[in-house]
């Protein structure tokens, strides 16, 4: 049974450490790197829905708070009739405040905790475990990091999913997504 344990906590590090790693390069040239002095940089009202989404099905509230094993609990409720757009303001260098506006009236508000790092905004990376992982169960990471192009705020997501039966059967996936947000003031 020893044996068993030192083999699971090894096999959970090597994941851990090796799983949904973001990439040196981003999909966007003209990134502009954020720095301890200028994280204010970030402050400003930006549109809630993604440059190029047509069907209006993403929104920055959801892309920012939410983790895709419990969609429903950061989802806002949004109509066709009524605008819409968010404010996001820097607290200090490791909180932002998310401020979500429908027509000029606040309807939703969250505190976002991360770290400034290789000129991007990290937020605190969430985890989820179920069963038992690499007997029967699986272990999901959910990454963000948030960072500036030409003024319009960049969200660059990981979602990773991974566990085994019986150590044997291995399974998982990794989503990544890049969204783009237009300032509006």
């Amino acid at each position: 049974m020893k044996y068993l344990k030192t083999i699971i906590s090894t096999l959970l590090l090597f994941q851990l450490i090796g799983c949904a790693s973001f990439t040196n390069n981003l999909p966007s040239n003209d990134f502009n790197k954020i720095t301890q002095n200028d994280i204010e940089k970030i402050n400003g009202k930006y549109r809630i829905y993604p440059i190029k989404d047509s069907t209006k099905s993403k929104n920055i509230y959801k892309d920012l708070t939410g983790v895709w094993w419990r969609a429903k609990k950061n989802n806002l409720e949004l109509n066709n009739n009524s605008n819409y757009y968010v404010e996001i303001k820097v607290i200090n260098s490791s909180e932002l405040n998310l401020i979500v506006f429908e027509n000029e009236s606040e309807i939703a508000r969250k505190k976002i905790k991360g770290k400034l790092k290789n000129g991007m905004f990290y937020i605190n990376q969430k985890m989820s475990i179920s069963g038992l992982p690499y007997i029967f169960g699986t272990f999901v990471v959910d990454k963000k990091r948030i960072g500036l192009r030409k003024n319009n705020l960049i969200i660059d997501k990981i979602n990773h999913e991974f566990g085994a039966v019986f150590i044997i059967f291995t399974a998982g996936f990794k989503y990544l997504e890049f969204q783009e947000y237009e300032r509006i003031d």
